[in-house]
C-alpha cells in the first residue's frame, strides 16, 4: 500500500460539529478498509473472527480493533489545511485505502435515498427478528436465515462493494453472513456522516 497525500475539498460554513464528525467516522471507516486490505494482500485473519458478536459492544470494539492494526506511520493524518470557500484539507495517508473510502462516500451519495430506505428495512427487520444477540449457526427457522443473506447480498451491491472486499469481509467473519451484515450495518451507519457532508457540498472526496 501506498503512502501519499489525499485531497478532501471544502466548502460552505463548517461547525465545530462538522470537523468532530468527519474525523471520528473517517477514521473508523479508514480502519476498516485498511483491515480489509491487509487481510487481502497478507492472507491473514488477525483478531477480527475472535470477538463474539453479540450486542452493541462488539461492533464498537471492532472498529477499534480494526484502527489498532494501522502502523502509526499510515495513520491519516492533517498534512495541510486552508479553510475557504473552497479550501482543501489535505492527508498523509495511504492512498488505495483513501480511494475505497472515497468509493464508498460517492456510492452513498449516488442513490442516498435507496441505501437510506434499504438500510432502513434491513435493521427494522433485523431487530424485530431479534438477532443482535445471534449468530448464523443459532437461526433456527429458514426465513431468518434468507433475510440474513438476501440482506448481505443486497448492502455488497448497494454499498458497491469490489468482489476482493466481499472475499474479505467472509474471511474476517469466518463465514458467517449474520456477522458480515452486522459489520455492513456498521460500515455504513459511519459512511453516512461523511457522505451527507460531501450531500451538503461542505467535502468533496
Amino acid at each position: 500500500m501506498e503512502q501519499g497525500i489525499v485531497s478532501i475539498y471544502l466548502d460552505e460554513q463548517w461547525s465545530l460539529e462538522d470537523f468532530s464528525v468527519f474525523s471520528k467516522q473517517y477514521i473508523q471507516i479508514y480502519g476498516f478498509f485498511y483491515g480489509l486490505r491487509l487481510v487481502e494482500e497478507n492472507n491473514s485473519t488477525l483478531e477480527y473472527e475472535r470477538m463474539p458478536w453479540l450486542g452493541g459492544g462488539s461492533v464498537v470494539n471492532f472498529f477499534s480493533s480494526m484502527k489498532n492494526h494501522i502502523h502509526p506511520k499510515a495513520l491519516p493524518n492533517v498534512h495541510r489545511i486552508q479553510y475557504a470557500s473552497p479550501g482543501v484539507m489535505e492527508l498523509s495517508a495511504i492512498i488505495e485505502v483513501a480511494g475505497d473510502i472515497k468509493e464508498l462516500v460517492v456510492s452513498i451519495c449516488a442513490s442516498l435515498t435507496s441505501i437510506s430506505t434499504t438500510y432502513y428495512v434491513i435493521h427494522k427487520q433485523y431487530i424485530s427478528r431479534q438477532m443482535a444477540q445471534k449468530k448464523m449457526a443459532q437461526l433456527d427457522n429458514e426465513e431468518d436465515k434468507n433475510f440474513v443473506r438476501d440482506s448481505v447480498i443486497e448492502l455488497h451491491e448497494k454499498l458497491n462493494l469490489s468482489p476482493r472486499q466481499v472475499m474479505s469481509l467472509t474471511k474476517i467473519s469466518k463465514g458467517d453472513q449474520l456477522v458480515e451484515l452486522k459489520m455492513l450495518m456498521a460500515m455504513y451507519r459511519r459512511a453516512k456522516p461523511i457522505a451527507d457532508l460531501q450531500m451538503e457540498n461542505k467535502a468533496r472526496l
